[in-house]
């Protein structure tokens, strides 16, 4: 059974590393979609974000946001009772995108 469980484990592990890279190309996609919508005169609706773009450190801070829930996901992602969060962050990203999306078809 040993031999099961690690197999186990290095499938969480490579999921985890695959669910982190999702989350990133997700959250970048943001990111841009973001600079867009700024661009065109739309507001930033979190209020930690506007802060960090009225100081000019909107993507600074997204990478950086991005970069630490992305090796959150990837660390946490084996043990089992993490997966549903790294799953409804990137479920909350993906929504993001689309709304963005949509959005901006709407502008």
């Amino acid at each position: 059974m040993r031999g099961v469980g690690k197999a186990l484990r290095r499938l969480g592990q490579a999921t985890g590393i695959l669910v982190a890279l999702a989350y990133v190309a997700f959250a970048l996609t943001d990111m841009f979609l973001s600079l867009t919508a700024f661009r065109l005169g739309v507001p930033e609706a979190n209020p930690a974000m506007a802060w960090l773009l009225a100081r000019d450190l909107f993507v600074p801070g997204k990478v950086l946001l991005t970069a630490m829930v992305a090796v959150l996901i990837a660390i946490s992602y084996p043990t089992r009772r993490a997966r549903p969060a790294a799953w409804a962050a990137l479920f909350v990203t993906a929504a993001v995108d689309v709304y963005h999306v949509w959005g901006l078809s709407a502008v």
